[in-house]
């Protein structure tokens, strides 16, 4: 065994440790990325970096603080380092507004989170067929909002107002329906 591999294996009561846990937040964990980068590629290269920093590093965990917790902790500096370093001429957030967002998800708790992204995907369906595709093509899919604007015919600044107003569309929906269900923001 290398150097490399001895400082990264786990022993073996550790590594099942890790996975019990890193399995039950790893949806939340890779929301909580994308939620930080404009652009799905970008967020699963963060995940997967900031995935092995944890394993890494998961001796160092205390598990008496929340898992879910550390793990956005992590991830929140692995995606401000992906930022200073992307040398790609792509959208992407200041870091004013990346730290606002990650405190802001910092502090919805697990189950909150849960609802809110259920409420996402319910207010999603309520949108009119083609507001769904370029959410769609423009969140869930691989395609630079550039390359959606010009498959369509679109300005780009014009696609970029729509979205803008899909977000707020949404973000209404989704208040409603919590503040309906009594879970609120």
């Amino acid at each position: 065994m290398s150097n490399d591999q001895e400082s990264t294996a786990l022993p073996d009561e550790l590594q099942m440790k890790f996975l019990h846990v890193f399995t039950q937040h790893r949806n939340q964990l890779y929301s909580y990325i994308y939620s930080l980068l404009p652009n799905r590629d970008d967020a699963e290269d963060v995940f997967q970096r900031t995935s092995l920093i944890l394993w890494k590093k998961f001796s160092d965990y205390d598990d008496s603080c929340s898992f879910f917790s550390w793990a956005c902790g992590v991830a929140f500096y692995e995606v401000k380092n992906f930022i200073r370093v992307a040398q790609r001429k792509r959208l992407q957030f200041q870091d004013d507004v990346i730290q606002q967002l990650a405190d802001e998800r910092a502090e919805i708790p697990q189950l909150k989170f849960n609802q809110r992204a259920s409420a996402l995907q319910d207010c999603i369906q309520k949108l009119k067929e083609k507001d769904q595709k370029l959410v769609d093509q423009v969140y869930r899919g691989q395609s630079p909002v550039k390359d959606v604007a010009e498959a369509t015919g679109t300005a780009i600044q014009t696609l970029y107002n729509r979205l803008n107003q899909i977000r707020r569309q949404l973000t209404h929906c989704i208040d409603r329906i919590l503040s309906y269900t009594g879970e609120g923001k």
